[in-house]
């Protein structure tokens, strides 16, 4: 078995499917499946159960894991303390988000600018040729790591270092809390730009046509949620018990979520950011904030939510969270840089 097996598998574990965990390691589902089918083999045990909402581990599994989760700690460990050459050293880069698009679309350019860069680095230094001639040296190797995940998730993964950037955001309703939190952790807030609270549902959901949508017509549908914390970010506790939104179906991954608001005709919140779409003509009103809110997939749609609430703003503050004073390396000013451009944000920090 190798190490890159074992990433592959703590992979599948924290995102509790073979379809999420394929695009966060950057492979291919059905390479990803047979690499772990052939450490299964090898051991001659199963490692993960699976049905149609995921993977979960078997008693051994879980077990399996854990040691592995330790043996994989200490290889880090181990080239962090002696590859010492910019050459041989591997970095890492890992973001923390809650559900936003505009994360993952700008992980990907980074993932692939850097890959580019590492590539083109190595030919220059093996040819002879004209892109070559200069000997330019290539620079260090990544492991990238993009973690979407509930507020409290996010905060601890940037204050244990697993990683370097978090998304989140500041309501009225949770800015006390997520501040102590912060504060807690000696973790920073970085502003970036004001969002909105949307709807989260299906195309083919029967309130998909409309232009915005209220807690009233969504009371007879199923509210469907990855966070349970999440919610009351949105509305007071009073709204949350007049429409029944404190007795959800919790879910434990994004993918469960998504196949739920599908089969079930369910629905979430999502605080959303408005972009500037070139050359798009309002049409529908869903379709046309679907594209403004920067979810591509076609799937799924946004819907601004009418806030039944005069105690709580629907107009949060959307930003970044990284250890307190400390100085961001040139790959994560570069990724917060590819954030400000995606949703149009004056002020870039390289």
């Amino acid at each position: 078995m190798t190490l890159q097996q074992i990433k592959y598998i703590l992979g599948v574990a924290e995102a509790g499917s073979l379809n999420k965990a394929s695009e966060r390691l950057f492979i291919s589902q059905p390479s990803l499946s047979s690499s772990v089918h052939d450490a299964e083999n090898e051991l001659g045990f199963q490692i993960f159960f699976r049905n149609a909402r995921g993977v979960k581990p078997t008693e051994q599994g879980e077990s399996f894991i854990r040691d592995a989760r330790i043996l994989y700690t200490q290889y880090e460990d181990l080239l962090k303390k002696h590859c010492k050459t910019q050459t041989d050293r591997v970095k890492n880069f890992s973001v923390s988000t809650l559900y936003y698009s505009f994360a993952r679309k700008a992980f990907v350019q980074i993932v692939n600018e850097y890959s580019k860069n590492s590539e083109s680095a190595e030919g220059g230094k093996n040819s002879k040729g004209a892109a070559g001639e200069k000997g330019r040296q290539p620079g260090p190797k990544y492991d990238f790591s993009f973690c979407e995940k509930k507020a409290s998730d996010v905060i601890m993964d940037v204050a244990s270092e697993k990683s370097s950037i978090g998304i989140l955001y500041l309501s009225e309703a949770n800015r006390d809390s997520i501040t102590r939190a912060l504060e807690n952790a000696a973790l920073e807030f970085h502003h970036l730009t004001e969002c909105n609270a949307f709807v989260y549902l299906h195309k083919n959901h029967p309130l998909s046509k409309n232009e915005s949508l209220s807690l009233e017509e969504l009371k007879p549908y199923h509210f469907v949620t990855f966070d349970t914390d999440d919610v009351r970010s949105f509305f007071s506790e009073e709204v949350i018990a007049r429409y029944g939104l404190d007795k959800a179906i919790t879910v434990a991954d994004r993918s469960t979520e998504l196949s739920l608001l599908e089969h079930l005709k369910g629905y979430t919140f999502l605080s959303g950011v408005f972009e500037e779409v070139p050359g798009f003509e309002l049409g529908e009103g869903a379709d046309t904030l679907n594209a403004a809110a920067g979810e591509n997939s076609e799937d799924f749609l946004l819907i601004p939510l009418k806030n039944p609430d005069g105690k709580i703003s629907h107009c949060f503050e959307l930003g970044y969270i990284t250890k307190r004073n400390t100085r961001l390396d040139n790959i994560s000013l570069k990724y917060i840089d590819l954030v400000r451009r995606i949703l149009n944000i004056a002020g870039f920090t390289c």
